[in-house]
C-alpha cells in the first residue's frame, strides 16, 4: 500500500468509530484552541493598550520629583519650564485637583486637571466632542469654567445638553464655587475611562489648591514630531541637573512604559501558551492509548496483510498516518473554533479589542504541533503493530 492508500484507510478507521475518534481528538482540540486563542487575544489586548498609551502619551516626557520618607521634596516651577522650553517640545503640564459637583439632585466627585488653554491642541487627552475648550483669556483670568468627559457629563446631566449649564462645586480646601460647563471631551478608552474626570484652567486650579501659583507636582512635555525622544530626554536630564540635585527627580517617557508592558505581556502569553500546551500533552497520551487499543483490535488484519506481502515499513506507515490524521484533524478543528471565538470577542467587546488580529503563523504552528504530537505519540503503537509476527497475529483471537 502506498501513502495515499494508507491515508484513506486511516480516515476510514477514524470515521468508523466517530465517538471514539472525537473523544480522542478532544485533548488536541482543547490544546490548540487554548494556545491559539490566548496568543491572539493577548496580542489584541496588548495592541489596544499600547495604542491608547501612544495616543495619550506618545512622544511625551514626564518629570517627577523623587519622594523620600521624612525628607522635603522640591516642587517644579515656571522657571524650570521656561528653561526646558528651549528644547523642541511643548509644555502640557497639569495640576491635579478634585471637585465635588452638584447639579439639581445629582452629586459627583470629579478628578479635574488644571491645564493651559492649548492643552487639547497638543494632546489627544482632551478631544472636544461638544462645546469648546477654554480660551487664553479664561486661563489668564482664572475663570470658573469646566470641561467634562462624556461619561461624567452623562452621569451628571443625563440626556440634557451639558453645555452652558452651571454646577455648584466644593473644592479640596472646602471653598464653595460655581462652574459653567463649556465643553465635553471624548472618553479616553476602556483602559483609562474609569472614574469621573474633567478639565479647568490651570490658574483656577491653583486658586485655593494645595500648590501655590506657578508650582507643579510634576512636569509633562509633548515633543515635536521630528524630535528624538531619547536625545531630548538626555537634554532634559542635563538641564535639570544644573538646576537641582540629580537625585531629586526622574525623567521618563511613555516608550519606556510600553516596552516594559510588552515584556510583561510576552511573559504572560508564554505562560498561558504553556498551560494550553498541557492539554496537547494529555491529548497525545490519549491518542497513544487509543492507537494501542486499535493495534490490539486489528491484530488479525495486520497478520493478514503481512501474510500477503505487506512490509514492516508499510504497517508502521499505516498506523503512524492514522495517529497523525487524528491530531491534524483535531488541530484544525481547534484552530477554527479559536478563530470563531476571537472574532466573537472582538464583536462583543469592541472597546477592549478594537482590532482583530489573526496570525497565519499561529495557525501553521498549531497544525505543526498537532502533527508532531501525532508523530511522537503514534510511533510506539505503530512500531508495536509493525513488529507483530504474521503467524501469531493470524492466530490472535
Amino acid at each position: 500500500m502506498n501513502a495515499l492508500e494508507n491515508l484513506a484507510t486511516a480516515f476510514q478507521a477514524i470515521f468508523a468509530n466517530k465517538l471514539r475518534s472525537v473523544l480522542t481528538m478532544l485533548g488536541v482540540i482543547i490544546g490548540v484552541f487554548a494556545v491559539s486563542t490566548m496568543l491572539s487575544l493577548g496580542q489584541m489586548a496588548t495592541q489596544a493598550i499600547t495604542g491608547q498609551l501612544n495616543d495619550i502619551g506618545g512622544k511625551t516626557i514626564f518629570i517627577q520629583p523623587v519622594y523620600e520618607a521624612g525628607k522635603p521634596y522640591q516642587l517644579f516651577t515656571q522657571a524650570d519650564i521656561d528653561a526646558l522650553l528651549r528644547l523642541p517640545m511643548n509644555d502640557v503640564s497639569t495640576n491635579g485637583s478634585s471637585l465635588n459637583i452638584t447639579y439639581r439632585n445629582k452629586e459627583v466627585s470629579v478628578n479635574v486637571q488644571g491645564t493651559r488653554s492649548n492643552f487639547n491642541q497638543l494632546t489627544r487627552e482632551a478631544k472636544i466632542v461638544q462645546g469648546r475648550y477654554f480660551s487664553v483669556f479664561e486661563e489668564k483670568s482664572a475663570s470658573q469654567v469646566l470641561v467634562l468627559s462624556q461619561k461624567t457629563a452623562s452621569k451628571v446631566f443625563g440626556t440634557e445638553s451639558p453645555v452652558g449649564k452651571v454646577v455648584r462645586a466644593v473644592r479640596d480646601n472646602g471653598n464653595r464655587e460655581e462652574y459653567t460647563v463649556i465643553g465635553v471631551t471624548q472618553d479616553l478608552g476602556a483602559l483609562f475611562s474609569n472614574g469621573d474626570s474633567g478639565f479647568i484652567p490651570i490658574t483656577t486650579s491653583w486658586r485655593g489648591g494645595y500648590q501655590d501659583r506657578g508650582e507643579y507636582g510634576y512636569l509633562q512635555f509633548r515633543l515635536n514630531p521630528e524630535a528624538s525622544t531619547e536625545q531630548v530626554q538626555r537634554q532634559v536630564q542635563s538641564i535639570l541637573e544644573r538646576r537641582r540635585s540629580p537625585e531629586s527627580f526622574s525623567v521618563t517617557n511613555v516608550d519606556q512604559f510600553v516596552q516594559q508592558f510588552n515584556q510583561i505581556t510576552l511573559i504572560l502569553q508564554a505562560l498561558l501558551a504553556g498551560i494550553g500546551g498541557l492539554s496537547l500533552l494529555v491529548g497525545g497520551i490519549g491518542i497513544m492509548n487509543i492507537m494501542l487499543v486499535s493495534v490490539t483490535e486489528r491484530t488479525r488484519e495486520i497478520g493478514l496483510r503481512k501474510a500477503i506481502g505487506a512490509k514492516r515499513g508499510t504497517i508502521l506507515q499505516q498506523f503512524l498516518i492514522e495517529a497523525v490524521a487524528l491530531t491534524a484533524l483535531g488541530g484544525a478543528i481547534g484552530y477554527v473554533l479559536s478563530l470563531l471565538t476571537i472574532v466573537g470577542m472582538a464583536a462583543a467587546l469592541p472597546s477592549i479589542f478594537p482590532q482583530v488580529i489573526i496570525s497565519p503563523t499561529t495557525g501553521i504552528i498549531a497544525l505543526l504541533v498537532s502533527v508532531l504530537t501525532g508523530v511522537l505519540f503514534g510511533v510506539w503503537p505503530a512500531s508495536r503493530a509493525a513488529a507483530l509476527p504474521p503467524i501469531e497475529a493470524l492466530r490472535y483471537e
